[in-house]
């Protein structure tokens, strides 16, 4: 990965793209209208660990790149519970990475305000981090 999150698609290499499209997947599980369970969490993280990206760049890709496009899941009176096929979850990113910067700018800024939405099963998935990291 190329070391932290992407602010526009021109930021990423097809091979970026790839890299982190599991990852996008696993932290867009953290926006379905259900509730979560341990195995959720721990699946959430595996694809961290996986991903061979730190805590803290996942946690700012799932604030600038995978929030922005999924949060209006969260606030949908009938919001999506099953899942998204990985395609989807590469579309909607993408297609937000790729909007103008203003446009960009606005998501970034209503995830962050809605952020009470995601920051509770983000918590779970960093304790799980944390206690990967204090096992190695």
């Amino acid at each position: 990965m190329n070391g932290t999150f992407a602010r526009s698609t021109s930021e990423l290499s097809r091979e970026d793209i790839e890299k982190r499209l599991s990852l996008w997947c696993a932290l867009s599980e953290l926006f379905l209208d259900t509730e979560r369970q341990a195995a959720d969490f721990d699946r959430v993280a595996a694809a961290v660990v996986n991903a061979r990206v730190s805590a803290d760049e996942a946690r700012e890709i799932l604030e600038n790149e995978v929030a922005p496009a999924f949060i209006a899941n969260t606030l949908s009176v009938a919001g999506e519970w099953a899942g998204w096929p990985e395609g989807f979850v590469r579309q909607r990113v993408l297609a937000h990475l790729g909007s103008g910067a203003a446009r960009r700018a606005w998501r970034v800024l209503q995830a962050r305000l809605h952020k009470d939405m995601y920051e509770g099963a983000w918590a779970e998935v960093a304790y799980r981090l944390s206690c990967t990291e204090k096992a190695r």
